[in-house]
């Protein structure tokens, strides 16, 4: 079998499921998802994982995007509440290519973390989760097993809240050298939900209010793993309590005052 037939084979049951589930919601949504199989398996894959993930969560979830106009996936419903969820895929190919790891374990081995690509998905799904009455949260899924284990956690949530850190020194220009203590810095150039405000010194600025909130999934598990990413000030805040299973990372309160921006985990 080819790497297509591969991943179908692999997901057979998820497919069928998803097909099932479809199928009182229209003819039309049907072709459309079978048609998403055909082209991008992984991505449809993601969708129906997505969705029986959040099934297992108590979600109870309907099809929500307008076939001709766009809009996040599903809408979704829990202890009578609403919030809606746009799914996008890491390809595996993008991910072995962005992080430098292998889809099959290998042992210890250098890799990148894909902050820069999860901005960049979230920079995309802006439009999608636009114009809603609801929170909305895009889910970042990928079926790439060492990927997910190590770009999709906690570590991740991090960078994608602050930017990617780094670790800096004061340089003194006389010496020629760095003094003082080593500390994390960053320029908020990955962050998902912040930014420098261009029009004064160091500020900090809030950006993409349409997304509440980020899931990132890790689908090629026997198990699912998913974590997640509170925006600190969107449209519509997100109750993370809707997903008590799922731990959620936000900046820490007063940290955008004070310019020291630290994750706590909910």
């Amino acid at each position: 079998m080819n790497n297509v037939e591969t991943i179908i084979s692999s997901y057979s049951d998820e497919i069928n499921e998803h097909r099932v589930w479809l199928e009182p919601f229209g003819k039309q949504r049907l072709d459309k998802w079978k048609e998403l199989l055909a082209v991008n398996p992984e991505a449809a894959i993601c969708e129906a994982l997505t969705r029986l993930f959040l099934s297992k969560q108590g979600v109870f979830v309907k099809p929500y995007e307008d076939l001709s106009r766009g809009g996040p996936d599903l809408i979704c419903y829990i202890s009578n509440i609403s919030f809606y969820m746009e799914i996008t895929c890491v390809t595996k190919e993008k991910v072995t290519k962005k992080s430098k790891l292998n889809d099959q374990p290998t042992g210890a081995s250098y890799y990148e973390l894909l902050t820069d690509v999860f901005r960049g998905e979230l920079c995309n799904k802006v439009p999608q989760c636009s114009k809603l009455d609801a929170p909305c949260i895009v889910a970042i899924c990928t079926l790439h097993r060492q990927g997910g284990a190590k770009c999709f956690g906690k570590i991740a949530v991090e960078d994608l809240l602050t930017g990617t850190t780094h670790v800096s020194m004061k340089f003194d220009p006389k010496q020629g050298q760095g003094v003082g203590k080593v500390y994390k810095s960053t320029d908020l150039r990955d962050s998902a939900f912040i930014r420098l405000d261009k029009t004064s010194t160091g500020q900090i600025d809030f950006a993409r209010y349409p997304i509440s909130a980020v899931l990132l999934c890790a689908f090629g598990y026997l198990q699912m793993k998913v974590v997640g990413a509170l925006h600190p000030n969107p449209n519509y805040p997100f109750d993370r309590t809707l997903l008590d299973k799922i731990e959620f990372g936000r900046l820490a309160e007063g940290c955008i005052q004070t310019n020291r921006l630290n994750v706590e985990w909910i």
